[in-house]
């Protein structure tokens, strides 16, 4: 295939991390049209970033499905509030797989290590919206995130595509 624009590498700033924590048991709605269905309610959490900084609230989720391979797909939507008062709809969707071995870190309380992390593929792309006008360049950014499963929370390393 012809290229008719210059190839560009992706570049990538960090923003922010973030511990979202969610409640125990989720819904286990079943078996449907796209694996099965799990939701989990979020309860709160944290952000910090030198950018983006404060709280996670309580009331967002994650409506997940995982399939009979061990994927686990997610569809999460979270409100943040910053350090300064402004509210942030967040929303995700990403792959965490495999869940069997995911399973195994959190039985041992989460990874620990380089290797822990590189045995799991956690991978979102938030995307942001916010009408506060300190945070309106979160509107028109292009996000990725690498996670971690930690057991009643969620853990992320947030970063900006340049």
């Amino acid at each position: 295939m012809t290229r008719n624009i210059p190839m560009l590498e992706p570049r990538f700033a960090y923003l922010c991390s973030y511990r979202a924590e969610f409640s125990e048991p989720q819904q286990m709605v079943g078996r449907g049209h796209f694996g099965t269905r799990m939701i989990a309610a979020l309860t709160g959490g944290i952000v910090k970033g030198d950018r983006l900084s404060g709280r996670v609230l309580p009331g967002g989720g994650d409506w997940a499905t995982f399939d009979d391979r061990g994927v686990l797909r997610l569809d999460a939507r979270v409100t943040l509030e910053t350090h300064d008062g402004a509210l942030i709809y967040a929303s995700y969707r990403g792959v965490l797989r495999p869940l069997d071995k995911v399973r195994e870190l959190i039985r041992r309380g989460g990874p620990k290590t380089a290797e822990d992390h590189a045995q799991v593929y956690f991978r979102t792309a938030p995307v942001f919206e916010t009408g506060h006008p300190d945070y309106q360049w979160l509107n028109d950014i292009v996000t990725v995130a690498i996670g971690a499963s930690v057991g009643g929370a969620v853990e992320y390393d947030v970063y900006e595509m340049l």
